[in-house]
């Protein structure tokens, strides 16, 4: 191994060099674990024909069993496709999302959103391990929801703007 890298990289093999070699070697992997690392999640604002919002039960959440769907990137996924896919899977709903309308970040738990907005298209709901029930419910009327959300709600059903409309 040695003679082969003499051949490709020709510097003398002292001690020191190569202790200099092998720090660069390493240095993406001391650099990867020493920068911060996100989960990457997805948040839909969906609305049917009425301009009533989504809201799912969540079964796992005791304080605030109401909310929007959410969920998380798998490997090489794109953030669009992980939000349909996630709403299909816990609903068994259809939905046609318009481009992301906000990226915000949860600096305490690393956690990264993309925020996207939609309208229900079809399919009937069916019940899944995370999710007993989900029903529209108009803009005045929603149930108790993660201030996160509800804040969210405010600001893109209201008159509120984005971070991304600059």
């Amino acid at each position: 191994m040695r003679d082969l890298l003499q051949r490709l990289w020709p510097l003398p093999w002292h001690p020191r060099v190569r202790r200099a070699g092998v720090l660069i070697f390493r240095l993406p992997l001391v650099a990867r674990l020493l920068l911060p690392h996100f989960l990457v999640g997805v948040v839909g604002i969906v609305q049917d024909e009425l301009g009533r919002v989504l809201l799912l039960r969540h079964t796992y959440r005791r304080d605030y069993p109401w909310g929007l769907p959410t969920g998380f990137l798998e490997y090489g996924e794109q953030p669009l496709d992980a939000l349909e896919r996630e709403i299909g899977e816990e609903t068994g709903l259809r939905v046609e999302l318009q481009p992301a309308v906000d990226v915000c970040s949860e600096t305490e738990s690393h956690l990264v959103n993309v925020i996207y907005r939609g309208t229900a298209r079809s399919g009937s709901f069916r019940p899944s391990a995370e999710v007993s029930e989900a029903a529209f419910f108009a803009p005045h009327a929603l149930p108790s929801l993660l201030p996160e959300q509800r804040h969210l709600l405010e600001r893109f059903l209201g008159e509120g703007s984005s971070s991304l409309d600059a």
